[in-house]
């Protein structure tokens, strides 16, 4: 149960750092009409995300691997 807490808040916490940083400046250049800019913050914010998911995979918290395990 503790596991689950962990990835749960893991998660949050990941993905309000990738809303607050590459989400917020996709919505800006989105208000801007910046075709360019939008679309290179959409990649980022997609970058993000994949980024986020390979760290999931690789170091998940203590103990998840032998929970998943069991």
């Amino acid at each position: 149960m503790t596991d689950h807490i962990e990835i749960e808040t893991w998660a949050m916490v990941r993905a309000q750092q990738i809303v607050m940083q590459q989400g917020a400046n996709l919505v800006v250049a989105a208000q801007r009409l910046d075709h360019r800019k939008t679309t290179a913050n959409t990649y980022a914010l997609r970058t993000a995300i994949m980024a986020s998911l390979i760290e999931a995979l690789k170091s998940p918290p203590a103990g998840t691997i032998a929970s998943l395990e069991a």
